[in-house]
């Protein structure tokens, strides 16, 4: 077994691993235990969906990651393997959108409920359970056409303002949604 491991480590250290900016990357790693450590944060493993005797680690890119090469550090007991991610530039749609002036400048009032929304994401965003809910492949929540993809530039007014993170699809209300895979609630409201 521990010759499986070595080249296995071999294998990855050799060959790296390639990420896109404002995707995620799903690392398969030799054991379910460990983290991988970044530069400016520790991911722990989880026990891989398929194969309980290998781990995974979904690896972050943000949208404004460079291409560049960064060093990851598998850490496990009694284990360790550098691994050398290189970060391409995926290529998004853009989105141009004429809205309000308002929701480009949000007046004071509106900027305190952004900043509350804001820490209130970082902190579910920046809670981790070892616990992998999810033991299915992941579905469409409803059948309909996608209206605005993931990762989309979104410009309001002639302003590059953010890139869409989730996928819209066209629905009326009320349309029944399903959730995408098993998990738990952690966040309702308006």
């Amino acid at each position: 077994m521990r010759f499986w491991i070595v080249c296995f480590i071999s294998i990855v250290a050799l060959w790296g691993a390639e990420g896109y900016n404002g995707k995620s990357l799903i690392l398969t790693l030799p054991s379910p235990s460990g983290v991988v450590v970044t530069a400016d944060k520790n991911i722990s493993v989880l026990s891989h969906p398929l194969d309980k005797m290998k781990g995974i680690a979904i690896i972050p890119i943000d949208y404004y990651a460079p291409e560049s090469e960064q060093n990851l550090t598998w850490i496990a007991p009694g284990q360790e393997m550098n691994i050398t991610l290189d970060i391409h530039s995926a290529t998004y749609p853009t989105e141009v959108l004429s809205v309000d002036p308002s929701k480009v400048t949000p007046p004071p009032e509106v900027l305190e409920r952004i900043e509350l929304e804001r820490t209130q994401a970082y902190a579910i965003y920046n809670h981790f359970t070892p616990i992998r809910y999810w033991n299915k492949p992941f579905i469409r929540p409803i059948d309909s056409i996608t209206t605005s993809a993931y990762g989309s530039a979104r410009t309001y007014n002639d302003t590059l303002k953010s890139y869409h993170g989730g996928i819209d699809f066209r629905a009326l209300t009320p349309t029944p949604i399903q959730a995408a895979n098993d998990g738990i609630v952690v966040l309702a409201q308006e």
